[in-house]
């Protein structure tokens, strides 16, 4: 079981065939500064797509040198996005990656269904978090890209993370599906959706997992939290999963580790035929380089 950043970044380095990650609108101080930093740590291979002048230019504020060759010109964010996508499609790179481009023109390219990236039906975005407080690696999923699930989306959902969490060398991960209270309570369909996932769980719909819903938060990180309330739990405060209701909730949820509890955090889109590494442009280079380690790690 991997349970911080530096053992997955050990990971990502041990491994002698360096991947390779296509980055879309690369023209961005950030992204050439974690771009440089992965090529200095010999973990993975860039190609930049772009206008060239401005890469260029970017780069040498960054003091990252670039070769031609490894620079593929594009100009609006329609043609950066096409143009990633297909050097993912032809085998010239197995990670794409977010530069200076809007969500949406990337993300129309990901889904195009011939011209596109699709494997599946759903596309999810999983968190994880180091926490300096928390014994392991948190899973959050999902805060970024399903706004707000049903039931047959929450276990696609599940099967992404789940699959995020094998790879991460997480053996019969336990997952927590987040709700306000541990009953089932009609008027809160959270609470509906957790009950019939466990019941799924439980007959093996999810393989080897442990999964307990409704759970609150409290039970779910705190075994204290369980036992005060008076809740037998075989994940209560070894919980690696975090299934939440709906966006906003998982957005908020990671948000405050990283403000208040100075977590470390790298995010990724899975589902889709390789890892997305889709991150705000706000976010600063090593957030970034979080988020590259983690992509690397669970690429196949």
């Amino acid at each position: 079981m991997l349970r911080t950043f530096d053992e997955i970044f050990q990971k990502v380095e041990s491994v002698r065939c360096r991947k390779t990650i296509a980055i879309a609108m690369a023209e961005d101080f950030s992204v050439l500064e974690a771009s440089k930093t992965i090529s200095e740590r010999g973990i993975a291979n860039t190609i930049l797509v772009g206008d060239p002048a401005k890469i260029v230019q970017v780069a040498a504020q960054v003091g990252f040198t670039i070769q031609p060759d490894l620079i593929v010109p594009a100009f609006s964010e329609e043609e950066n996005a096409v143009q990633a996508v297909q050097l993912v499609r032809e085998g010239r790179a197995e990670i794409l990656m977010k530069g200076h481009i809007s969500t949406p023109v990337l993300m129309k390219a990901v889904l195009n269904r011939e011209m596109g990236l699709r494997k599946g039906d759903i596309l999810s975005h999983v968190a994880v978090a180091e926490v300096p407080t928390y014994p392991r690696l948190i899973l959050l999923t999902d805060g970024g890209i399903n706004i707000l699930p049903d039931l047959a989306t929450k276990k696609c959902i599940l099967r992404n993370v789940i699959d995020v969490a094998q790879k991460l060398e997480i053996v019969s991960p336990r997952i927590a599906v987040l709700c306000p209270i541990e009953k089932v309570n009609p008027k809160i369909q959270e609470t509906v959706d957790a009950a019939e996932l466990q019941r799924l769980a439980e007959a093996g719909e999810f393989g080897d997992v442990i999964l307990e819903g409704p759970i609150a938060t409290d039970v779910a990180l705190s075994a204290r939290a369980a036992q005060r309330k008076g809740l037998p739990s075989r994940i209560a405060g070894e919980t690696d999963i975090f299934l939440v209701p709906n966006l906003t909730c998982g957005n908020a949820f990671i948000k405050i580790l990283m403000f208040l509890a100075n977590a470390r955090v790298g995010g990724v889109v899975v589902g889709a035929k390789v890892p997305i590494i889709l991150l705000s442009r706000a976010d600063n280079p090593e957030e970034k380089l979080y988020s590259i380690a983690l992509a690397l790690a669970i690429s196949d």
